[in-house]
């Protein structure tokens, strides 16, 4: 039960000794008693489980049951705004509807907002309030690549079609599970207790950031959406809501449940990290908030710490393919930047200036090291992946923490982490993964670039033990030099190394700080004061893909298939630098309502040119005061006649064309 409130400076309070009287743990409350009041009801469990508890998480629900946990007030808003919406609503039923329907069946409860029944068709509702990225979900809009009919010019994509992003809407796409389950559950429940069939379900829904550019540039012109959810066959709603609850009565009679929420349930993990109010109660739970607060901890010592955000990567590799098609890794010997700008024209002219400033095929670049910390700015670990790109195992030579027992086979366990999950001893090349290449050594360089344009971090990831020996050899002597290594500008070089291997030899290209400078011109720099700018940097993006192919493994250019494994002599001694792969980006996560903007909101954003953003915002607003269908005409002709005068691109006129046909369906115009 809820026990506790979350105070905005992070500081807790109970929520008894909160609702009293100048009870207040602060200097002043962070709202009113009535609201808190509200914000502190909780519905009390009876032995009976209501039907959103069950489409809840099983773990969710069984915590929430058996565990006191704490909230903030500031998440339970819209709770209290659909709350009110609902008894606001109870006050104007009439002779055809009955609002607020109180239903239940054996152990199963729920209640039904609204059954009215017009032109003879009985139709039960719910009334919901969501962000604009779930009803954009539920109605089927989906942001897609096509071609256009433009090519890269220069850079790895020149010849290849250059693509947009385009907004469109389709049956398949829509995505209402969960409210499908409800309100198919309510039916039921209506129909076993009042023996009358429903006829139809709809979802009423309030769109939160309704009237907002956001939710126009995802199709949504109204603040209220009134849709239709199919009606489900019984067995499959029945079978669904049996398991969830044996399952959760299984919890709570033997005391304890150790299955987390799936994936749907989670939100792929979002819901853990930020909106579980028992999460840390939660292996799971606690695993991802400890991961989040790692991920946005400040350098001790930086007051006013700010992150940087990460630009990119150099890549240190490209992508060949065999005659059959297969592509592997294929390592190069000069550096290849890769911005993560979703827009790609400014992709591609970030590139553009790297190559005008070091070549097209640069193998030296000018960097600078952003904070003091080479702990910070170059950690280095032992890791183990899997067959996706999850970590099974990550060490530091002496110790290593595996994510589950079945990764820690024929390994020496010796301890428990806070999560659960297995200590093993790490014994570095003695490993019998780390001897079967299954495991390698892991640097993840950040640096910044002084030269080219953007105030951010770009990071390398090498796996070559030369590589990491020599850019820490050259941090410790810049260090003794100048007493600190970071804020002055040096350059990191690709330095061909012959190696030998049954007679032959071949070249490696292993990352070194060049020392070839004047010690009284690094001193000069070293006078200038770092802290002015020095930041938080991102948390290290080291993938899989990013390690898989070792610099002495001989690969098959037909099959793509590694054929040798021998660590070869190398004049000087090379052992296993990493060739990257091009980053495969991990899987979206699914978002909630929520007015943080989500990936797939910056991607929109990143996709309209900023040069002239109320162009495209007038154009938008006056599509939403069109009030008949004849209006359009007018609005068409003055949209092409922007583009024609560039005020707004090529995509931001496809958006808006998009955002007219959605008009036209959510209004019945033919």
């Amino acid at each position: 039960m809820l026990r506790w409130f979350v105070c905005p400076d992070n500081g807790r309070i109970e929520v008894k000794d909160c609702l009293k009287e100048g009870g207040c743990r602060m200097a002043g409350r962070c709202a009113s008693r009535s609201y808190l009041r509200m914000a502190a009801s909780d519905r009390p469990w009876k032995g009976k489980p209501s039907t959103t508890q069950l489409i809840d998480g099983v773990m969710s629900a069984f915590l929430k049951i058996t565990k006191d946990y704490a909230t903030s007030p500031d998440n339970r808003a819209w709770m209290i705004n659909g709350t009110r919406g609902h008894s606001v609503l109870e006050g104007y039923s009439d002779e055809y509807s009955e609002l607020e329907v109180r239903l239940t069946e054996g152990d199963v409860s729920g209640i039904a907002d609204c059954i009215e029944t017009e032109n003879g068709k009985r139709t039960l509702s719910d009334s919901k309030i969501s962000g604009s990225y779930k009803v954009a979900k539920a109605l089927g809009f989906k942001t897609v690549e096509e071609e256009t009919e433009e090519v890269f010019k220069s850079g790895k994509k020149k010849g290849l079609p250059k693509m947009r992003k385009i907004l469109i809407r389709k049956k398949e796409y829509e995505d209402r599970k969960s409210w499908s389950l409800q309100l198919n559950k309510y039916r039921m429940l209506w129909e076993k207790q009042t023996g009358e069939k429903i006829d139809k379900l709809k979802i009423q829904c309030i769109v939160r950031d309704g009237g907002l550019w956001i939710a126009h540039s995802r199709g949504l012109f109204r603040n209220v959406y009134y849709f239709d959810i199919d009606i489900e066959p019984d067995e499959e709603i029945e079978a669904y809501f049996e398991k969830k609850k044996e399952a959760l009565f299984k919890a709570l009679k033997q005391g304890y449940w150790d299955t987390v929420c799936d994936r749907e349930e989670n939100w792929d993990g979002l819901k853990c990290q930020r909106y579980c109010d028992v999460a840390m109660d939660c292996p799971l739970g606690k695993y991802l908030k400890q991961e989040r607060e790692i991920d946005e901890m400040a350098i001790k010592g930086l007051s006013q710490a700010r992150r940087m955000p990460r630009l990119g990567k150099i890549r240190l590799g490209i992508k060949k393919k065999t005659k059959t098609g297969k592509e592997y890794p294929a390592e190069v010997d000069y550096f290849i930047l890769d911005p993560v700008v979703q827009n790609e024209d400014e992709r591609q002219k970030m590139i553009d200036e790297f190559h005008a400033l070091y070549g097209d095929q640069p193998k030296s670049i000018e960097i600078m090291f952003p904070v003091g910390d080479p702990a910070i700015y170059f950690p280095q670990d032992l890791k183990r992946y899997g067959s996706g790109s999850s970590l099974k195992c990550k060490g530091d030579g002496e110790t290593a923490t595996c994510a589950s027992e079945e990764f820690a086979k024929d390994l020496k366990i010796i301890g428990k982490s806070d999560m659960g999950t297995p200590i093993v001893e790490c014994k570095h090349e003695e490993c019998p993964y780390y001897k079967s290449r299954q495991c390698s050594e892991t640097g993840v360089l950040n640096v910044l670039l002084p030269k080219l344009p953007g105030a951010g971090v770009w990071q390398i990831v090498t796996g070559s033990k030369n590589s990491i020996i020599n850019i820490n050899s050259g941090i410790d002597s810049v260090t003794a030099l100048c007493g600190r290594a970071h804020m002055i500008p040096l350059k990191l070089e690709r330095v061909p190394t012959e190696t030998i291997h049954e007679g032959k030899k071949s070249k490696h290209y292993i990352l070194q700080i060049n020392m070839n400078f004047r010690l009284s011109d690094l001193q000069k720099q070293a006078m200038i004061d770092p802290t002015k700018i020095a930041m938080e940097l991102p948390p290290p993006e080291a993938e899989k893909e990013d390690l898989l192919f070792q610099e002495n493994r001989i690969v098959n250019t037909e099959t793509g298939e590694v054929i040798e494994e021998t660590v070869v002599e190398t004049v000087p001694v090379i052992e296993d630098d990493v060739i990257p792969e091009e980053v495969v980006e991990p899987p979206k996560k699914p978002s909630v309502s929520t007015f943080e903007p989500t990936q797939e909101e910056l991607e929109i954003q990143a996709d309209l040119d900023p040069s002239n953003p109320k162009a495209y915002n007038i154009y938008a607003m006056s599509l939403h005061e069109c009030k008949e269908k004849t209006q359009l005409s007018t609005w068409n002709t003055a949209v092409i006649q922007a583009f024609k005068d560039k005020q707004i691109t090529k995509i931001e006129k496809e958006n808006l064309l998009c955002q007219r046909d959605s008009l036209i369906q959510d209004r019945g115009w033919k």
